[in-house]
């Protein structure tokens, strides 16, 4: 069995009061509402923000909440490499053109900043090879944990020798939307966990010049699966 790394959040040193709408937070990015009275968990996306006014987001599929208008909500999204969290109340849940809640644009925000090396547990299939070079097929595989740094990738047979780079291709989703990853990482250590007919190894990879939109994705993946891991979105 794997053991989960912990997970953690770092607060920033020195956070500078900025506004939600100059964090500018993603249309379509998960956002956890949750009430103390009564008491629930709602999971809704993003719609768009109407600064210093409102801020849009989808109804909760659960159409027989109990809320009403005036109640307050707390709420936590992510925005870039940040976790933001605030307080509100519901302005206006509406059903027209599409069922949506319009919240009270917040006047105070919390903000924390997830580490780089953070990782959190997944269960990812992808498939790696050594480049345009090997003339080998891709290898199956499993990634376990990832970060914005690396990952552990699991295979019956060791992929590659420490110091070797390999090219990771996976398929994720990210607020909804699919994206393929690629992704170049060297290996930094190989151990073999179990040993016998199902024999396992484990790789202990560090990305290397990730592009811009990869960087991206990854960063949407490995938050999405924090917040999923520590409860925050169902």
């Amino acid at each position: 069995m794997l053991k989960a790394h912990t997970l953690s959040l770092s607060a920033e040193d020195t956070p500078a009061p900025v506004s939600l709408a100059e964090l500018r937070p993603r249309s379509g990015e998960p956002v956890r509402l949750e009430t103390r009275i009564p008491k629930g968990r709602y999971s809704v996306r993003l719609i768009g923000i109407h600064e210093q006014v409102a801020v849009l987001v989808s109804a909760p599929k659960s159409r027989k909440s109990l809320l009403t208008e005036g109640a307050s909500l707390s709420v936590k999204l992510l925005c870039g490499n940040r976790l933001i969290s605030f307080s509100t109340r519901l302005l206006k849940a509406q059903d027209e053109p599409f069922p949506h809640w319009i919240l009270a644009y917040p006047r105070q925000l919390e903000t924390q900043a997830f580490r780089q090396h953070t990782r959190v547990p997944v269960h990812l299939p992808l498939w790696v090879d050594r480049g345009e070079g090997d003339l080998h097929q891709p290898q199956s595989a499993l990634c376990v944990d990832i970060s914005l740094s690396g990952a552990s990738v699991e295979a019956p047979s060791a992929l590659a020798s420490v110091g070797e780079l390999l090219y990771l291709t996976a398929k994720v989703s990210v607020a909804g939307m699919d994206h393929v990853i690629l992704a170049a990482a060297r290996v930094r250590s190989v151990l073999q966990t179990e040993s016998g007919a199902l024999a396992v190894f484990r790789h202990g990879l560090a990305f290397e010049d990730l592009e811009e939109e990869t960087r991206l994705v990854l960063s949407g993946y490995v938050y999405q699966q924090w917040l999923y891991e520590s409860g925050e979105l169902l």
